[in-house]
């Protein structure tokens, strides 16, 4: 195909959890020539922080060339870039001209951006500066391209709210007896964590980009993604084709991190009295929605944002679930290493047309991938290491003796 077809995607991040996944399900699902860049840095940020993960991880190029093989398609294809060289990131941008491009190249870890001083600049640096390089790149050589930001609704962590927008709105509030107005903003958001921060950066940044140099920009907060498969790679054969799937304390989400201590008969460790509620969304209604976000019409300058989530559960409610399923599993309560509010509101969260088709049969899907994830993982169940499940980090940072 045609390396300047305007009908091309570039999927940033085409080495993670998410960005693989959304290229292969591109690539198989459609026409579209399909792009992933990636800079490798998160295997070395595993190995730093002993991590694993599940499934063997081949490199990308040979994931590309299985991906060949088992579907006779020629649609897929990568480049190692690193996004903090601006040059590099020209150079790919130009080379391509892409008609959409996916930005999922984030350091996507809380607790790594609280593990230490370093690790939090690497966070910043990674996720804000290489942001910053495929923005400047976009509005200097491809302003027709559609830019899709994954962002994350953990933004909203710690805003106290009984609803969440998705796009700009009109407020009033009290200060000192008087009523105020905010007319036509974002509702504020806070972070209880340097990655959260960085990610509302990237946020702000989307929306002044977007009207400063006329780009055409989704900002999808994302939901904490839960599952190891879509069907494109979850039959046995198809190993060679797995997403990085991580369980350990450090890069794997609370879900995917129960499922594997529930395979191997650990005890579920939820953080806390686990009455904090998440936004979830599976691995498989994930990649659906992506698909349907780079259809999405956009105006040159608009700034358009989608919660992609379907469920809301508490951890507590999470672990239930699990244990309803196999009820000798055990679920401990751990201090909570986190400084997570207990907010007094329960948030409704405004749906994007984009994403209601997921949110038919709600308990259908989650009871349908609870399964999947637990015949999956089982498979490698004895890979398993229970010594990188218990957190280690902390939030709390205590004065050093000198």
């Amino acid at each position: 195909m045609n390396e300047l077809s305007d009908n091309t995607v570039m999927i940033l991040g085409g080495d993670g959890y998410l960005g693989w996944t959304l290229g292969l399900a591109m690539a198989n699902r459609t026409s579209r020539h399909v792009v992933l860049v990636d800079n490798l840095v998160k295997r070395r940020w595993e190995k730093e922080a002993g991590a694993k993960v599940l499934v063997p991880l081949k490199r990308p190029k040979r994931r590309v060339a299985e991906y060949e093989k088992r579907f006779g398609k020629y649609n897929l294809a990568f480049e190692k870039i690193e996004l903090l060289d601006s040059k590099a990131v020209e150079e790919v941008v130009a080379k391509y001209r892409p008609d959409v491009v996916i930005n999922a190249a984030q350091q996507p870890s809380a607790p790594f951006s609280m593990s230490s001083a370093q690790n939090a600049a690497a966070t910043f640096s990674n996720n804000v500066a290489g942001h910053l390089n495929v923005l400047w790149a976009i509005a200097h050589l491809s302003k027709a391209t559609k830019y899709i930001k994954v962002g994350s609704g953990g933004c909203y962590m710690a805003t106290d709210t009984d609803y969440i927008p998705y796009g700009k709105s009109d407020f009033t509030f009290e200060h000192r007896g008087k009523q105020h107005k905010v007319l036509q903003s974002f509702l504020p958001m806070q972070a209880t964590d340097f990655y959260h921060q960085s990610k509302i950066t990237d946020f702000l940044i989307d929306d002044l980009c977007a009207k400063m140099w006329g780009l055409k920009v989704i900002t999808v907060q994302q939901a904490t993604i839960f599952g190891a498969t879509i069907p494109e790679n979850h039959p046995e054969e198809c190993g060679a084709l797995a997403a990085r799937f991580n369980y350990d304390a450090v890069f794997g989400t609370v879900f995917n991190r129960f499922i594997c201590q529930m395979v191997i008969g650990h005890p579920l460790t939820v953080y806390g009295d686990g009455t904090q509620k998440t936004g979830l969304i599976s691995l498989a209604d994930t990649a659906a929605n992506f698909l349907k976000f780079a259809d999405l019409d956009v105006e040159p300058g608009e700034h358009v944002v989608v919660h992609n989530y379907v469920h809301r559960l508490s951890i507590s409610e999470i672990a239930q679930r699990l244990a309803d399923i196999n009820p000798s599993t055990k679920i401990n309560y751990l201090t909570n290493p986190r400084q997570e509010p207990a907010g007094g509101l329960d948030p409704e969260v405004e749906v994007h047309e984009a994403v209601k088709a997921t949110h038919s049969d709600m308990e259908a899907r989650l009871q349908a991938e609870m399964a999947n994830m637990l015949e999956f993982t089982s498979r490698y169940k004895d890979d398993i290491d229970p010594s990188i499940i218990m957190p280690e980090v902390k939030w709390t940072v205590g004065e050093q003796k000198s």
